[in-house]
């Protein structure tokens, strides 16, 4: 089986390669803290759970480029929850804390790859779906050189950008139809 996807971008031909989420990733959990609701001190940081943004905070655990990726209390085990972030975050004991080994991988690109694993199928737990550090890191991925890693991640992030702006514009264009018409 080949390990050269059919679309590429020009001036990559190298196979990409198994890796498993430890040998391209570090991992910063030792850095989270759970703040209770009624504890929270309100800011401008962003506080990040299992599923994204759970409210906002003073102060920080991380500042950085990181993917999250849920623990335990996903929304969604089908299209599990990994986030890119980029600057400081609070991030609680939901979610694990990623960034790509700088020799190693794009961590734009590390979130994509995480995004595709099947990682429905490793869960444990019963009636609250848990992701184990060990067999987060423990997840095999297809990876390019990093050279070709950050192309796909700027890529993934312009074409993420596309559509989030064109959202905005199809519910401001939504508002003001359902305004005018006198529905809203």
């Amino acid at each position: 089986m080949s390990k050269k996807p059919k679309i590429r971008f020009k001036g990559f031909t190298d196979d990409w390669e198994q890796r498993k989420v430890s040998d391209v990733a570090d991992r910063y959990d030792y850095l989270r803290i759970p703040v209770a609701a009624n504890f929270r001190k309100i800011g401008d940081t962003p506080y990040y759970g299992a599923n994204g943004i759970q409210d906002y905070v003073d102060g920080f655990t991380h500042d950085g480029e990181f993917i999250l990726v849920a623990e335990d209390g996903a929304n969604d085990l089908e299209n599990y929850p990994v986030n890119y972030v980029n600057g400081r975050i609070w991030v609680n004991n939901h979610a694990h804390v990623l960034r790509g080994k700088e020799s190693e991988a794009d961590t734009r690109f590390l979130g994509y790859a995480i995004s595709q694993a099947d990682i429905e199928s490793v869960l444990v737990g019963g009636g609250r779906a848990k992701l184990n550090a060990d067999v987060l890191m423990n997840i095999d991925l297809l990876v390019p050189d990093k050279a070709e890693q950050q192309k796909i991640g700027a890529y993934l992030q312009e074409l993420e950008h596309f559509i989030t702006l064109h959202q905005r514009k199809l519910i401001c264009v939504y508002l003001k139809n359902n305004y005018i018409l006198g529905t809203a």
